[in-house]
């Protein structure tokens, strides 16, 4: 099993305690950290919000997931920072007054943080009369 392999199947399992190591072991390996994010994480995640569409899982086991993929991203962080100089695009992302699924705007927050080329603006608590076209 490749290095990537092992860090994608530690964040898909949401082994929050193995991934920084594999990380940091990948990155010692010459792995291109954005290859490392990419590859290793987010098609991890991709998995993850896979089987949860299909109700194989479920939001505890994605939340772990992403806990997962949050510790290995802050060991990439620094070698990201120099790689993301051009802004790819922007996202504005907003929970609706009263809605109790916030926690699905949070999982999104953190998906578009984990690359530092995106500008992103959240905004909390949307009142839908203030946007009739809505």
């Amino acid at each position: 099993m490749s290095k990537l392999e092992e860090v994608a199947s530690a964040v898909e399992r949401g082994k929050a305690k193995l991934v920084p190591g594999l990380v940091e072991e990948a990155l010692d390996e010459g792995i291109d950290p954005v290859e490392i994010l990419n590859k290793g994480m987010i098609d991890a995640m991709s998995v993850v919000g896979e089987k949860f569409k299909n109700n194989e899982i479920f939001v505890p086991e994605m939340l772990v997931a992403a806990r997962a993929m949050k510790k290995g991203v802050e060991v990439l962080k620094p070698s990201l920072a120099g790689s993301a100089d051009v802004s790819i695009g922007k996202a504005v992302i907003g929970t609706v007054q009263g809605d109790l699924q916030a926690s699905r705007s949070r999982i999104s927050v953190s998906t578009y943080r984990q690359k530092d080329s995106w500008k992103l603006l959240r905004i909390r608590q949307l009142r839908l009369s203030a946007y009739p076209h809505f």
